[in-house]
């Protein structure tokens, strides 16, 4: 029997190339060749003969009879369109320690009160772990929850397919394996070979079923990028480990659209939806204090009130520090050049600390003339009028750019009590009544119209 040829392939792109390197040829990531056995090609070409079959037009009515189920969390409702759907396979994505276990537990005691079993395979924790978190959660675990500790893919797809349960969950995909594919848990081949299997189940048995998956230090799903094209939902769960909020936003759903975003808060009862987002975090802002604005962020097709504040001091070593928590270090950098040559606020000799309070990734272009205003507020010392909101994009010349949605951004200003917005010019339109709306072309002009300069 002649020796295997090995193949290194590119978890990020699937490219292939007979030999290692440090970075991939095709996509030019770094670090992410993983070996495999090449494929055996036969030197016989073999013709087959197939069976030609009758068309169907499109005409006609070719719909599915998928039932969608609630999955009794409001939150994730709302971002699936209603809930899952029978046979779909959907991958949960997010950084360890999250709170994607703790999600998942919510989701098995909502659902447990269905006919049929739920069923979750623990591959990255033990029964006792999951078990104690449950108990966390509520008192009496549902007899209708079961667990299959066993990490062969094989055999936890034909119990996928003997046992039908309501859902099937699986923590994670990077701990299956199956022997008919060389390599260990968590490699390209393997974790594609076992997803395909899974999802192949799943189909077949006609149940949802739910893969965990790690992501990458650059914050990408863990695994090749096969994984995202197999399955029918990709899920991100996203936050700062230090913040009680949690973003779960929809990057792929063949059922629905992925406009659709739930802020959750992390509590003793694990994670519960926030249903007044902007509410909740300018709740503990501070008034009368300089290098604080509000901005308003658009999440799916939700508006969201954000305080982004400022911290400019004289730098203590020969190198001026720039830090951004939630914000864009490269925007601020540019944010920074552009108030010292177009606006005359001159920090770029300073320490400057930028943050999003609460934890929430601020990366809009939108945020940049708050972020501008308050780095100009810090550096002057000037507080600005806490009933004030901001939006729009800066250019390197200063000018401000418009911005997606700005009838809704006002709109929720207004609902949170907001009288002065300023915006880029043209953006002012069906502005609500209450709100005192000034246009303005540049940053110098907003700088200006607040009286920092």
């Amino acid at each position: 029997m002649s020796k295997p040829t090995l193949v290194y392939v590119c978890s990020k792109c699937d490219a292939q190339t007979p030999k290692w390197s440090g970075r991939c040829l095709s996509c030019g990531a770094w670090g992410t060749l993983h070996e495999e056995n090449a494929p055996t090609n036969s030197k016989q070409t073999v013709k087959t003969e197939g069976v030609a079959s009758e068309l169907q037009s499109f005409a006609q009515d070719v719909s599915e009879q998928a039932q969608t189920r609630s999955t009794k969390l409001s939150a994730l409702d709302a971002v699936l369109g209603g809930g899952l759907v029978d046979g779909s396979v959907t991958l949960l994505a997010g950084e360890p320690g999250i709170g994607k276990s703790t999600f998942l537990a919510q989701l098995s005691l909502a659902m447990s009160d269905r006919e049929g079993k739920l069923l979750y395979i623990t591959g990255e924790e033990s029964p006792s772990q999951i078990q104690r978190r449950l108990h966390r959660l509520v008192k009496d675990i549902p007899a209708s929850m079961y667990f299959l500790n066993d990490t062969d893919a094989p055999t936890v797809a034909a119990t996928i397919e003997k046992e039908k349960p309501a859902l099937t969950i699986i923590d994670s995909i990077q701990t299956m394996s199956t022997p008919d594919v060389s390599g260990d848990a968590g490699s390209v081949s393997q974790v594609r070979a076992s997803a395909a299997l899974l999802t192949q189940a799943a189909k077949e048995a006609h149940v949802p079923l739910i893969l965990v998956g790690q992501v990458t230090k650059e914050g990408d799903v863990a695994g090749p990028r096969v994984l995202e094209h197999v399955v029918d939902t990709v899920l991100f769960l996203e936050g700062d480990h230090e913040h009680r909020y949690r973003v779960l936003r929809t990057l792929k759903h063949r059922f629905g659209p992925t406009d659709e975003v739930a802020l959750l808060a992390m509590t003793e009862r694990g994670l519960q939806p926030v249903e007044d987002p902007s509410s909740e975090l300018l709740r503990d802002r501070a008034e009368g204090i300089s290098g604080s604005s509000v901005t308003c962020l658009i999440e799916g097709r939700r508006p969201m009130l954000l305080e982004i504040q400022a911290l400019v001091s004289p730098a203590g070593y020969g190198t001026p520090v720039r830090r951004g928590t939630g914000v864009d270090t490269t925007r601020l950098g540019m944010l920074l050049a552009v108030l010292a040559r177009r606006a005359g606020v001159n920090a770029l000799d300073k320490d400057v600390h930028a943050n999003a309070a609460g934890g929430i990734e601020a990366r809009e272009p939108s945020v940049d003339l708050a972020l501008a205003i308050a780095i100009a507020s810090a550096a002057k010392d000037v507080p600005l009028d806490p009933r004030l909101g901001l939006f729009g994009e800066i250019g390197l010349a200063g000018e401000l750019r418009p911005v997606a949605l700005p009838e809704m951004r006002m709109k929720e200003l207004s609902r949170m009590g907001f009288v002065q917005a300023i915006v880029p010019k043209g953006q002012s339109k069906n502005a609500p009544k209450g709100l005192e709306v000034k246009e303005v072309g540049t940053l110098r002009e907003a700088l200006q119209v607040i009286r920092i300069i």
